[in-house]
């Protein structure tokens, strides 16, 4: 793989209308070496509920990695540890399943 094969690239509809938008490129600039944001977010609104991302610098207070979570409009961001692409994936999906719960 070289930087900018795209790895991961779904949208998903939900049955509420709800999106989840997975999106992954290989990337030798960040630290895992993949750039990636995964998106659980109102398509009418524009409103997010939960995006998992990184970043090439510590952001946040939360480093590299790190889970938004909106709460009465309110941004939540916290630091979460990289293990791989796909765990990282399950992880992102559950989080929307249990964000609907």
């Amino acid at each position: 793989m070289a930087d900018g094969d795209v790895l991961v690239d779904t949208d998903v509809t939900l049955g509420d209308g709800t999106k989840l938008r997975l999106f992954a490129v290989e990337s030798s600039t960040y630290l895992c070496g993949v750039n990636y944001r995964f998106q659980y977010y109102d398509p009418d609104t524009g409103d997010s509920f939960l995006r998992f991302d990184n970043s090439q610098v510590s952001t946040h207070g939360a480093g590299h990695h790190h889970r938004h979570e909106w709460v009465d409009g309110e941004e939540q961001v916290t630091g979460i540890e990289f293990i791989d692409l796909e765990s990282h994936l399950a992880r992102s999906k559950t989080g929307v399943f249990e964000y609907d719960s």
